[in-house]
């Protein structure tokens, strides 16, 4: 990951201009509404952290988990479909069992053509 001024990421083939709030892979630009650049936004602040639903809840939402809130999660999965080649395994945002996620960045992502 590299931070060329603060406001703008590089994470393999993903730039995240935070000033803007853009996103772009592979020169394409990915249209994320405000909850998922929210998400990606806090998540980059966090790399390689696994950070807890709690955490997310808090910091994105600004209330507790309650335990069976699923905001969270269909957030992930909707940045998942747009970020990752396959959605399925994914390699940018992992997910730690019983725990929360995690940003990975171990090979550059790889955009999926899929702009919802």
């Amino acid at each position: 990951m590299t931070n060329d001024n603060g406001n703008n990421i590089l994470l393999g083939n993903l730039v995240v201009h935070r000033q803007t709030r853009t996103v772009a892979m592979h020169g394409h630009s990915i249209r994320l509404t405000w909850a998922e650049f929210d998400l990606l936004n806090y998540l980059i602040q966090n790399p390689g952290r696994t950070i807890t639903r709690d955490e997310l809840f808090e910091n994105l939402l600004g209330v507790e988990y309650n335990g069976l809130d699923r905001t969270i999660d269909v957030r992930v999965s909707r940045l998942r479909r747009k970020l990752e080649r396959e959605p399925g395994e994914p390699r940018i945002i992992q997910s730690v069992r019983s725990e929360g996620y995690c940003l990975t960045i171990s090979q550059p992502p790889e955009h999926t053509g899929d702009n919802r």
